[in-house]
């Protein structure tokens, strides 16, 4: 499912809430199954549970009496979520910083340094805005290539995320400024003379 309403999407800037859509996706849990898991309270599992609902993202699937009480069991409405390029767009346009990949964007940066590549200090921020840039733009040539499919038509899963890869590289191979992007990382990230790899 992709995500196109800004409210919705707010809703995964929660790490909880992201927690209990992870869980729900793979298999139904009841509201004391998902707070034994998480660790919080009965009421908060209860509350993240109302918002995810009244936006679609989960369902009840049955009650279950225990011991005198009444268990609900909830699922995901989607095996995946996809928050849309464009609300991600229009925030990066604004100057903000993106929620939902913020952190990819610091773990990726953290993580150079173990493929051999160091960044000075002064081209951080470049790279920074650079990656942001490359994850948008991946993330919009994905989400057309995901809408391009005919849902009557049924694909193994493997076979289905191979041909909306492909589809994606082909679409990002004609984006100029995916392309740009690419060519000023591939210069700014250079692995380290020193360790011999080039």
């Amino acid at each position: 499912m992709i995500i196109k309403d800004p409210e919705v999407a707010k809703l995964f800037a929660d790490d909880t809430r992201r927690r209990i859509l992870h869980m729900l996706r793979h298999q139904e849990q009841s509201t004391t199954d998902l707070a034994k898991a998480l660790e919080k309270t009965h009421s908060s599992i209860i509350h993240h549970l109302k918002l995810l609902k009244e936006a679609g993202l989960v369902e009840e699937t049955r009650t279950e009496k225990v011991r005198n009480l009444v268990q609900t069991f909830y699922r995901s409405t989607y095996r995946r979520f996809l928050i849309s390029y464009s609300l991600g767009e229009t925030l990066d346009q604004e100057g903000e910083e993106i929620p939902w990949q913020e952190n990819t964007v610091q773990y990726i940066m953290d993580g150079l340094e173990a493929f051999g590549i160091s960044m000075p200090d002064e081209n951080r921020e470049r790279v920074r805005r650079l990656l942001n840039t490359y994850f948008l733009r991946d993330q919009k040539a994905y989400e057309e290539a995901l809408e391009q499919k005919d849902e009557d038509i049924k694909l193994r899963r493997f076979h289905g995320f191979r041909i909306i890869g492909l589809l994606k590289h082909l679409k990002l191979s004609e984006d100029p400024e995916f392309n740009r992007v690419i060519g000023e990382l591939r210069e700014l990230l250079k692995p380290d003379a020193s360790d011999g790899s080039e």
